[in-house]
Formats: C-alpha cells, structure tokens, sequence
C-alpha cells in the first residue's frame, strides 16, 4: 500500500492571496471609503510577501 502525504504550504499561491485581498477590498465598507483597514493591511502584506 503506497501512501501519498501532501505538504501544506503556510502561504497561499500569490493568486489566491490577491483575490483574498481583492475581494477584501471590495466587500469592506472602510476601504471603500478610504478608510484604514486592519484587514487590508494584514491582507495585502501577506500578497506581497508571498509575490516574491
């Protein structure tokens, strides 16, 4: 019997972490209004880490 483990990564692939951001960006009433966003910060420097 062949047993397959798959490696988790911590980050997600820099798509999915732009469309995480993206979509963020948005749905969130504060950042459409220009507003500071905790989130969108957390957010978008997780897109930029994982960017390169």
């Amino acid at each position: 019997m062949t047993t397959s483990t798959r490696q988790r990564t911590a980050h997600l692939p820099p798509d999915h972490a732009y469309l995480a951001y993206l979509g963020h960006t948005l749905a969130c009433d504060a950042c459409r209004t220009g507003a500071q966003c905790a989130t969108a910060v957390r957010l978008g420097r997780a897109w930029r880490k994982v960017r390169r």
